[in-house]
């Protein structure tokens, strides 16, 4: 039997809170309560897929509440959901980190949905078919980019010389050496080729940083960010 995926709600132990538990394990999943003020550290045991911040009841203590979270290891990894008053939602403040949220009131269908979704960007993140540096993925089954959850628009040779410079990172290769990799033996055209591609996926990339570094008078280098 498969375990139910934890979902941890911090908030005070009165309603909405525990009303937001019920609806959670009738979605089968397993309710955590975190009551605020917690101790630390907030979480024992394996990562939830998210933490719902219930900020119905909540009310000033909100961004320690956040702060605590994020400084939780056992937590930090986990997506971080405000719940909130719809009314309320125009002025949440988004400098408090927060991955996703739900309105409330809020339909069963629709915590569901959220929840799905969180689920499976988890997962995914979890995936060896995934290769991740930083805030950059590329999924080596469905041929897609993404930076922070936004897709990268990438040819077929750009998406190729990326995969290969991210399967080898930290190792230098010569312009040569990407040519045979990514084109093959039968490519024609000159080396120059590599120099356009790597600046064209710099550019689509560019929000991550400096991803790959030029060696003066070798070629071209993949940083792997943690």
């Amino acid at each position: 039997m498969s375990v139910a995926p934890a979902v941890a709600i911090i908030g005070l132990d009165r309603d909405p809170t525990t009303t937001l538990g019920s609806d959670l394990r009738r979605l089968n999943y397993r309710a955590e309560a975190i009551i605020w003020p917690a101790s630390e550290p907030l979480w024992k045991g394996p990562q939830p897929i998210a933490v719902l911040v219930d900020l119905r009841v909540l009310g000033a203590d909100v961004g320690r509440a956040c702060q605590a979270v994020r400084d939780d290891r056992g937590l930090r990894k986990a997506s971080l959901v405000a719940v909130v008053p719809e009314q309320e939602a125009p002025r949440l403040d988004l400098s408090l980190g927060f991955d996703d949220l739900i309105l409330a009131p809020y339909r069963l269908s629709e915590l569901a949905a959220r929840l799905r979704l969180i689920q499976w960007r988890t997962e995914g993140e979890q995936s060896p078919d995934i290769i991740r540096t930083g805030p950059l993925s590329l999924n080596q089954v469905t041929y897609q980019v993404a930076l922070e959850g936004r897709p990268v628009e990438l040819t077929l040779k750009e998406y190729q010389l990326l995969l290969f410079l991210m399967r080898n990172a930290g190792r230098v290769f010569s312009r040569e050496e990407l040519l045979y990799h990514v084109w093959g033996d039968y490519y024609l055209g000159g080396t120059r080729t590599i120099d356009v591609h790597i600046r064209r996926l710099r550019t689509k990339t560019e929000d991550a940083g400096e991803l790959i570094e030029t060696v003066r008078g070798v070629g071209y280098r993949f940083i792997a960010l943690a």
